[in-house]
């Protein structure tokens, strides 16, 4: 199967893999909702980050890595508090919206990337990323609809799961300047169990047994999908495999119709689409950007060494 994968040209790898991670995620996201009906988010979330430990426990106690030897423990807590956060308000938003719903509102993440890279990363977004930005969130408004007093709680959960999402990555990228991504997940899995502890034993309730083939299968599938979507940014462009993440919308649509008989209206599908083409003009904007960096960087010319005096000359 991986040979055969190898085959084929880089980007058809990396769509490929980022298709199948969007089906596995949204496997996740059914999971979520059925769990829910037996017990809170957060107890959700507690099972998804123990599970985690345990899967990661054999690299720990192989030596594989080392927890401990960190030397950035209070960047891994930040990270961890927002991501642990973000997951919660996920897991809620799933169980309380459509889940088409709750994936599109998910798309917001782009947009709220620019924001924070703008206010806390301090980094210079030209007006073009700024212009996409503002239509984007039109777009998050149309969703939602608030005028009409559609406003649910569950949308205000999801977009607030968007922001929490967009700082966590600011935060991932400043630690991978000197932690491996093991280093990084392994941190998340043991703080977010500390974080989740408390207020999951506060809602504790027992899942059946149905309940708890369901809490193994997020903390797997979760893991699974994480992978997929590491190797299709590996193998592939992101500028020309990034619309093929954007497959979890139909995914999500059939999936929400199958088990719960959900159709999303059409203001949905007209925000979505919105939203989904300003993430893609941001995405393409910052390759294009990234590439002339590279070609200044390319055609500059080198320092030249300072001269050494002729032999014999005074210095």
């Amino acid at each position: 199967m991986r040979d055969w994968l190898r085959r084929l040209p880089p980007n058809v790898q990396g769509a490929l893999w980022l298709v199948s991670g969007g089906f596995i995620f949204t496997s996740t996201g059914v999971m979520i909702r059925l769990l829910s009906e037996q017990v809170e988010s957060v107890q959700t979330a507690f099972f998804r980050a123990v599970i985690s430990v345990v899967m990661l426990l054999p690299l720990m106690l192989s030596g594989r890595v080392k927890p401990w030897l960190s030397q950035r423990i209070k960047g891994h807590f930040w990270r961890t508090f927002m991501g642990t956060t973000s997951m919660v308000l996920g897991f809620y938003a799933i169980s309380m919206l459509p889940l088409a719903d709750a994936t599109a509102i998910a798309f917001s993440q782009p947009l709220f990337s620019v924001v924070v890279a703008a206010l806390i990363a301090k980094e210079k977004v030209r007006w073009r990323r700024w212009t996409a930005t503002v239509v984007g969130f039109a777009g998050v408004l149309v969703m939602v609809r608030p005028g009409e007093g559609s406003l649910q709680l569950g949308a205000l959960v999801a977009l607030a799961n968007a922001a929490c999402v967009a700082i966590s990555i600011l935060l991932v990228k400043r630690l991978s300047d000197s932690e491996s991504p093991l280093m990084i997940l392994t941190q998340f899995a043991i703080f977010s169990t500390l974080l989740l502890a408390p207020p999951a034993i506060w809602v504790w309730r027992w899942p059946d047994l149905w309940g708890w083939v369901l809490a193994i299968g997020i903390a797997s599938t979760a893991t699974v999908g994480q992978y997929f979507w590491v190797q299709a940014f590996k193998a592939g462009e992101m500028s020309a495999i990034a619309p093929f993440e954007y497959m979890r919308l139909p995914f999500a649509v059939f999936m929400g119709w199958l088990m719960w008989g959900e159709m999303p209206v059409v203001w949905t599908y007209v925000g979505a689409a919105i939203v989904i083409a300003s993430a893609l003009y941001i995405a393409h904007r910052e390759h294009v950007v990234a590439r002339e960096r590279r070609r200044a960087a390319a055609v500059s010319p080198p320092e030249k060494p300072p001269e050494k005096p002729p032999s014999g000359s005074a210095p």
